[in-house]
């Protein structure tokens, strides 16, 4: 890959049909939703998801879970208050259904359960994701790559910012191929993803059924812990592409 981006072209910017592919679509899901759904930037008014409990916020069929029992990087039996862990549904069929909270969040902004506090040694705990994803759906890869026709296809991740208050954000992939009649054709760099986070979620058009998984830190509050995150392949419709032209 690090030779063929020597001759990669760099594409137009603009919005068009977007496939993200698993690591790049776990870290949207990490960073633009889990952060979003913890209980005390909800509590701080600082998350775009404050006060929608029961709204429909993405497409439907979309289910967004954290879940610190998966024997993934972000495991852990009990959290760091002692509290028993369970899989926590963020969103269900589009609906938001549950912020991620620690004992004294739940407390003060409720909709969901305790069980997501964790500390480094000697820290004190504070209210993080586990093992974060969206669940798989029934498209197949093939099957996403032709209902998008022309597009563009970003994979992995090369970082990039979020502000879960105002609900925007922006992703640099580490390269793609340009979609042409349903099939990939020429590669390219310096390409990114940006958008509002709730748009987006509305903007899914297909969720693959090849989900993956992929181990990282997160660090929050001066503190850094184990995490993963995941999802298949995603066709966004009308996403913001970042390349030439902006």
């Amino acid at each position: 890959v690090a030779v063929s981006l020597l001759d990669a072209k760099i594409p137009k910017g603009g919005a068009r049909r977007a496939i993200l592919d698993p690591e790049l679509a776990g870290v949207f899901t990490h960073e633009a939703v889990g952060h979003a759904s913890e209980g005390d930037l909800v509590r701080e008014g600082a998350s775009v998801l404050g006060g929608k409990i029961g709204e429909a916020i993405g497409c439907p069929g979309l289910a967004i879970v954290d879940d610190p029992t998966l024997h993934e990087f972000g495991f852990m039996p009990v959290d760091a208050e002692g509290v028993a862990v369970e899989r926590t549904e963020i969103i269900r069929d589009g609906i938001l259904r549950s912020y991620i909270h620690n004992r004294e969040t739940l407390a003060a902004v409720g909709n969901g359960i305790a069980g997501h506090a964790r500390a480094e040694h000697g820290a004190p705990p504070i209210v993080r994701m586990s093992n974060t994803f969206i669940e798989n759906g029934d498209a197949g890869y093939d099957e996403i790559l032709a209902e998008c026709r022309d597009g563009i296809l970003l994979i992995g991740s090369r970082g990039g910012q979020v502000d879960p208050g105002r609900g925007v954000f922006q992703f640099n992939a580490e390269y793609g191929y340009l979609i042409e009649g349903g099939e990939t054709t020429d590669m390219v760099r310096d390409v990114s993803l940006s958008g509002e986070i709730l748009s987006t979620l509305h903007n899914i058009a297909l969720i693959g059924n090849d989900r993956k998984m992929s181990p990282g830190y997160c660090g929050k509050g001066g503190q850094s812990v184990p995490v993963s995150d995941g999802a298949p392949h995603l066709l966004l419709e009308n996403a913001t592409i970042g390349g030439r032209g902006e």
